[in-house]
Formats: structure tokens, C-alpha cells, sequence
């Protein structure tokens, strides 16, 4: 199903009219255009991700961890897109590629400081792939994609708070004081949600459909009317983050939680529970980009 609904159009436009998006990190306009070619090599790959250190960094980093449990440690990019292939390179390209877009502020101001953003962003991942991966909904997903979609749901407050800082922070004053959910403020106060935001980047950068609509419905995935399991899955990895004290925001409260979120995962709370000491280590293990 593509995103070209009447309403989706709307928010399209409404965004693109109030905030400008950045553009796709060169390093990943690269890297689409090189996988395009059914000629490609891992030698090619490797000249475009060598031009990113962050990125050739983290290829090399997960290359060598358990996960792929080599026995001779890996020091050339190619080689390592080699064991890797080249989906899992761009999805390892993205993560460093958003970091490096967006991670670069440190100061706390008000209610949003980065450092929190960044670790709730991180344990919605963690939560995301270890949920996923225990659920027979998800079987054919990689843990990696969920990952990701954990990492990059709140996106849109990035976007938010760098491009229209000042209506973003009194929108949050406005959140914390009346003591209501941000979403239903920043409807009121832009016409438009953080979730909406992060779609609209999403689209503009190519990524995949699912993900796009699984960021715009994470707050409401009984709306979902394409991917309601993903989006139900963000749903609860957010709402897991906020409850853990990892929350994007400073102040806020929590909206409630959506009735149907276990159903549409495939897994119960009581799974979910058994889960929660394992995401808290892997979170914990996590090499943060600070």
C-alpha cells in the first residue's frame, strides 16, 4: 500500500510547507546508487562507506562481534561487507549515517536534552529487535529492521527541535505545565504530530514504506491501516523505554498504552516481562555515540 491517501498527501504538504528536511547523508545516496547496480562489488560498496568513518567504524565493529562469531578478527571494509552482505551494510549505513546527521547537539535546554533522546532511541531498538525476535509475527524479519525502526521512531522531535527550536520548546512548557500528552499539543500547536515529522523524513529518504508508516502510527497503531503489527511493536518498545526511565523527552507525561499492542505482536505481557532483563542488557552493552 503506498503512502497516497488524501490524508497522507495533506500531511505531506503540511510538513514540507512548515519545516524544511534535511536531505539523505551522502553517504547513503551513494551507497543506493551503487547497490542499484546488479554489477556491484563489495570492493565498490567499500569505496563509498570508507569515505564515512562512522560508518566503516560500525561496519567493522558489528563484523567482528558475536553476533557473527568469526575467528579471525576482520580489519578491511570490503572484506566485511562481504561476510555482512550488502543489506545488512546499508541498514549498519543508516544507523551511523542518523547519528551523524543528528547526534551532534549535547546541550540539555528545557525539556529535551540529546543524551536522553539518543539512549531512549537505543532501548526502543533494543526492545524492538528482542520483542520481535521472540514473536512468530516477525519471523521474516530481520532483527536488524526493527531495530532500526526502534531507533529512528521519534526522529521527528530531531527535526522538531533543530529547525523550529523556539515553537518546539514552548510546545513542550506548554505539554509538561497542562501535564497532557505532547502529541495532542503538538496537533494543537502545529497542526501535525513529532510521528508525522519522521514519516515525511522517512519517505524523503527512501526508506522503506513500512517504516515510514510504522513511525507515523507509533503513537496510535489501532490507526494503522497497513502495517499494524510493526507499528504496534514501536508502540510498545517506546512505551517500555518511558516506563524503564529512558524518556525522549524531559517532563511529559506517558500517554496510555494501546489495548491491543500484544495482540497484534503475537506475544503476551508476561513474555514481554521475561523479556525486559534482556533488553536491559543489551541496552547496557550498547556503545552509545556519545
Amino acid at each position: 500500500m503506498a503512502l497516497s491517501s488524501g490524508t497522507s498527501t495533506n500531511i505531506l504538504g503540511l510538513v514540507n510547507d512548515t519545516i524544511e528536511l534535511p536531505t539523505m547523508p551522502e553517504v547513503l545516496v551513494k551507497l543506493n546508487e551503487v547497490m542499484a547496480n546488479v554489477d556491484a562489488s563489495a570492493a565498490d560498496v567499500a569505496n563509498v562507506v570508507t569515505r564515512d568513518p562512522a560508518v566503516s567504524t560500525n561496519i567493522l565493529r558489528i563484523v567482528n562481534s558475536a553476533y557473527y562469531g568469526l575467528q579471525v578478527r576482520v580489519s578491511s571494509v570490503s572484506l566485511a561487507i562481504s561476510v555482512m552482505g550488502f543489506n545488512m551494510t546499508k541498514k549498519v549505513a543508516l544507523k551511523a549515517a542518523v547519528f551523524s546527521a543528528f547526534g551532534k547537539r549535547r546541550e540539555k535546554i528545557q525539556h529535551f536534552d540529546p543524551v536522553a533522546f539518543w539512549k531512549h532511541a537505543i532501548y526502543a531498538g533494543t526492545a524492538a529487535r528482542a520483542i520481535g525476535s521472540a514473536s512468530t509475527v516477525f519471523a521474516d524479519r530481520h532483527p536488524e529492521d526493527l531495530y532500526i525502526a526502534g531507533l529512528l521512531h521519534d526522529i521527528g522531535k530531531i527535526i522538531l527541535m533543530e529547525k523550529v527550536a523556539p515553537r518546539y520548546l514552548a510546545m513542550l512548557r506548554k505539554s509538561v505545565q497542562q501535564q497532557r500528552p505532547e502529541t495532542a499539543v503538538e496537533v494543537e500547536d502545529f497542526g501535525f504530530t513529532h510521528a508525522d515529522v519522521g514519516s515525511v523524513l522517512a519517505i524523503k529518504w527512501s526508506l522503506p514504506e513500512e517504516l515510514a508508516i510504522a513511525i507515523r502510527y507509533h503513537h496510535a497503531p489501532s490507526r494503522d491501516p497497513f502495517h499494524r503489527s510493526l507499528s504496534s511493536l514501536i508502540h510498545l518498545s517506546d512505551q517500555l523505554a518511558w516506563r524503564a526511565g529512558q524518556p525522549s523527552t524531559v517532563g511529559p507525561v506517558l500517554a496510555a498504552m494501546e489495548p491491543d499492542v500484544f495482540g497484534q505482536i503475537g506475544v503476551d505481557a508476561a513474555q514481554v516481562e521475561s523479556i525486559l532483563p534482556q533488553i536491559q542488557e543489551d541496552f547496557a552493552a550498547s556503545e552509545l555515540p556519545w
